[in-house]
């Protein structure tokens, strides 16, 4: 007589886990909120405005007054992104205005602010009718309206300051033909003009922004002056972090901000809340936060130098992420032709394209990696980083093919746990090799400066699945056991990856807990049943929710864009913000590179499985959670083909290389890579 089996039940301290995870989510404080600032806020500030200043403009020669005054002062590199991906002159005082990423509507020329006329800035309607168009809640005027509310006087030097220090109907107070050092108002703000590309007109402009600088230090009382030199947009210069210094009496320091959580970088916006919390009329409403000075004992040719290294590495990035992401897309692709080629025929894959496979999936977790060799700090940045990502690659290529000669799924495995090494341990100390990284965060455009992004989220979830199908799965401690220590590694992966001042990942957590699911499901025996299936997404949800949820309970200086994304639903702006996301969401899915990957997939995909291709029992596990994973994480982000592109591209080469379900006919063997 067959016996009938009764499938296991999850263990309750499964559920005490989940419990535990969102109390872990709600009490944990905000890393980085509460930094450490100025003391006393000024009694005037001086903004001086130069589009286009870098920090690898300021040198002893060339600017000898603003080289002194970062060395004195607290200095940092600044995200000018507006709306498009070059902010021009008039983008810059636009944002700075609104205290949100604005434009002109001018897309085809970088337009550059023109002088008032009869105390009206020019092109006012034109600039209001963008900033609606473009959904991002920006109000030009938000700036000089609050300060003028408050009782604040606003004087403007320039046209690009009367954009910024205008009210919300664009009219101009207060305006002077010079900078004063001694202004008549609490607040002035100077437009210096757009720093030309480059060549001897560059030079001589930096020179006259120099000058000016000199007079201003000179004539003000350093007791009760703020002077802060930006660089508020790109204009005709190359895209790039631009150079903001700010010298008042608390000394010297590095700035960060609330909003980047980065030391050394703020964002344009911030210095709008800088303004409004100096003076006393708040920062609640806008996307930047009050920039802090963290005091610094080194000295200021280091911190200047630290700045241009971050600006050589963030511009590096921005030139070889493209070329890096299509000849990865390219040899993911001829990887995927060959082996289905080959497979059609009934051949077994040569060594070489067995190694082809391996290092093409680990790329992306080498590019995080090399960031761990300060290859910016020499001229040649290019050269470099190109050297140190083969090398890094090459090491862990051969680190995996060793272990797919040992141990079954040893490749896929031993990738898993380095990326979740890397990536959970860069998140826990500040996200600094995913900033200004191939597929972390990049600091010109702005889109997060912390956490876990789309593409390093489908690599920190694949790697998750993979570990917790590994240790969910394993006997030695009894089934009970073992699932129950699944449980805790995925609940852990899934607070890291969702507390806001970690990975601060609002679409990633329903994939995860979803494909998690799935796995520990496979491990624990349980069917899941349409009822279950049901509950799994309701706690999805659930969990997703309650993160956003406690992040806005916290203070605004406090929240992420998880509690920011609450508050705007509560003003009604939600559905700008999700239309916004869909339109990303839909123009990604174009991406050559993306589009490549996810047909090159489809093929090799079809071909094993009509050629009798099956995966072993545990690569089956991961595979099904990874789709499930996949197909979540597009559906909820604005990524578009992101996740299920570099998901399949991690996961394939690594699963045929060292499967334990491969047929000895079709497998790539253990022997041959071995010889």
């Amino acid at each position: 007589m067959s016996r009938r089996t009764t499938p296991a039940r999850v263990p309750g301290y499964v559920v005490a886990l989940v419990l535990a995870a969102i109390g872990v989510l709600a009490t944990v404080p905000a890393a980085g909120a509460s930094a450490p600032g100025v003391d006393d806020p000024p009694a005037v500030t001086v903004l001086v405005g130069a589009p286009g200043l870098a920090w690898s403009d300021i040198d002893e020669r060339t600017t000898p007054e603003l080289w002194t005054l970062a060395t004195d002062g607290a200095v940092g590199s600044m995200t000018v992104r507006g709306v498009r991906s070059r902010s021009c002159g008039a983008d810059g005082w636009l944002t700075l205005s609104a205290g949100r990423r604005a434009a002109d509507a001018d897309e085809a020329a970088c337009t550059e602010p023109e002088p008032v006329v009869d105390d009206t800035v020019p092109n006012w309607d034109r600039f209001v009718a963008a900033a609606e168009a473009d959904s991002y809640g920006a109000v030009p005027g938000t700036l000089g309206q609050r300060l003028t509310d408050a009782g604040v006087c606003v004087t403007t030097v320039g046209p690009g300051a009367a954009i910024a220090g205008a009210d919300e109907d664009g009219r101009v107070e207060h305006r002077l033909d010079g900078a004063s050092a001694e202004p008549p108002c609490d607040v002035e703000l100077v437009d210096v003009g757009t720093l030309p590309a480059d060549g001897p007109a560059r030079t001589a402009a930096l020179q006259r922004l120099d000058a000016l600088v000199g007079s201003l230090v000179r004539g003000s009382d350093r007791d009760r002056t703020r002077l802060v030199v930006a660089g508020v947009g790109d204009g005709a210069s190359t895209v790039a972090p631009r150079a903001v210094v700010v010298s008042d009496p608390s000394g010297a320091g590095v700035l960060t901000s609330p909003s980047t959580r980065q030391d050394g970088l703020v964002q344009l916006q911030d210095l709008s809340a800088s303004l409004l919390v100096d003076h006393g009329s708040g920062d609640v409403g806008l996307t930047g936060r009050p920039v802090v000075a963290i005091p610094d004992e080194g000295s200021g040719e280091d911190r200047i130098a630290a700045r241009q290294g971050f600006e050589r590495r963030a511009m590096t990035m921005r030139a070889l992420a493209p070329q890096v992401t299509t000849w990865l897309s390219v040899l993911f692709v001829a990887w995927a032709v060959l082996v289905a080629g080959l497979r059609w025929k009934g051949r077994p894959a040569p060594r070489a394209l067995a190694v082809l496979g391996v290092a093409v999936a680990v790329v992306p977790v080498a590019t995080f990696l090399a960031d761990l060799v300060p290859w910016w700090r020499v001229d040649a940045a290019g050269p470099a980083f190109v050297v140190v990502l083969a090398a890094v690659t090459a090491a862990t290529t051969l680190v995996a093919l060793a272990a797919a000669r040992t141990v079954a799924l040893g490749a896929l495995r031993t990738v898993a746990v380095v990326t979740l090494l890397v990536l959970g341990g860069d998140v826990l100390t500040g996200s600094t090799l995913q900033l200004a990284s191939v597929f972390g965060q990049n600091p010109t455009v702005g889109g997060r400066f912390y956490g876990l992004g789309n593409t390093s989220f489908a690599l920190y979830g694949l790697a998750t699945l993979v570990v917790v199908e590994w240790v969910g799965s394993s006997r030695r401690l009894g089934r009970r056991w073992s699932v129950g220590l699944g449980a805790l590694v995925l609940l852990a992966a899934l607070a890291l990856e969702a507390h806001p001042s970690l990975g601060a990942d609002f679409g990633g957590p329903p994939g995860l807990l979803l494909g998690g699911a799935v796995v520990l499901a496979a491990v624990a025996g349980v069917r899941l049943t349409p009822w279950r299936l049901a509950v799994a997404v309701l706690a999805a949800g659930g969990l997703t929710l309650a993160v956003a949820v406690f992040d806005w309970l916290r203070p605004p200086e406090a929240r992420t864009h998880l509690g920011a994304f609450v508050q705007t639903a509560l003003d009604g702006g939600a559905a700008d913000v999700v239309s916004r996301k869909l339109a990303q969401n839909l123009q990604n899915l174009g991406s050559p590179p993306l589009v490549a990957i996810a047909l090159a997939t489809a093929v090799l995909v079809v071909v094993l499985r009509r050629t009798g291709w099956r995966p072993g029992p545990h690569g089956g596990v991961v595979v099904r959670a990874a789709v499930v994973m996949s197909a979540v994480g597009f559906a909820v982000n604005d990524s578009g083909l992101v996740i299920p592109a570099y998901t399949a591209l991690v996961l394939l080469p690594l699963l045929l290389v060292s499967d334990e379900g491969e047929s000895t006919t079709t497998a790539v063997s253990v022997e041959r890579l071995a010889a």
